[in-house]
């Protein structure tokens, strides 16, 4: 289990400290709208100089150029700043269970609790659990219920499964009216990643269910 952070890094083949500046920045930006201006003011027509007032419409042009400069910059670290702290406060997660949606799953020796999410009361809720080969091995039989969540198991041992792929599907009816019902399954989180090109925090999850948004994850015990 591990929390994975990113960060870009640059190799200096020298092993020095020095910074190498970046032309883009405000302080370069500054400095060349400066020597502009000057080499400008030197090479003006003296019988038809410039307005003082373009000066100081250029300066002013400047000085807001400067400034969403510096508010890019700012909002650029702000966002590492809280990508980082994200990444940390979520580390917290890492070990617990978690129930999140899925349909697909790895069994072991290991019973794997979930919830099915009713929108509407149903005359019967059963879930069937089919293998690699596409055989509905198992069956758990919920019979009626009301609307919300509704707790299951899947115990191995007491329904005779191997170790092995499977994938669970509810089959939830009122009258002859089928229903569609939501499943979640349970397992611990083994890591928390981000996904700066998205600005995602991403959970791996135990028991085969994969990589899931923490945004998904429904109930943490």
């Amino acid at each position: 289990m591990s929390v994975q952070l990113q960060a870009d890094a640059a190799s200096n083949p020298q092993g020095s400290n020095t910074v190498t500046p970046n032309a883009n920045d405000a302080a370069s930006l500054k400095n060349e709208f400066m020597t502009l201006m000057i080499a400008q003011i030197q090479n003006q027509d003296p019988t038809n100089p410039m307005d003082a007032n373009e000066y100081v419409s250029q300066l002013a042009t400047f000085s807001q150029v400067e400034s969403l400069e510096h508010m890019r910059q700012n909002q650029t670290t702000q966002m590492m700043m809280m990508e980082n702290l994200g990444i940390v406060q979520s580390a917290s997660l890492i070990g617990k269970e978690a129930m999140v949606p899925a349909t697909e799953f790895e069994l072991d020796s290991e019973a794997v609790d979930g919830k099915i999410y009713l929108e509407h009361a149903v005359e019967s809720l059963d879930i069937e659990l089919v293998n690699e080969q596409g055989e509905t091995v198992s069956t758990i039989t919920l019979g009626s219920q009301e609307k919300g969540d509704i707790p299951f198991t899947i115990d191995p041992e007491a329904l005779g499964l191997p170790k092995g792929e499977y994938e669970l599907k509810v089959a939830a009816k009122e009258g002859e009216k089928s229903i569609e019902a939501k499943s979640f399954l349970s397992a611990p989180i083994t890591k928390i990643h981000f996904i700066s090109a998205q600005g995602m925090m991403m959970a791996e999850m135990d028991h085969g269910l994969g990589t899931v948004s923490v945004l998904d994850i429904s109930e943490v015990s």
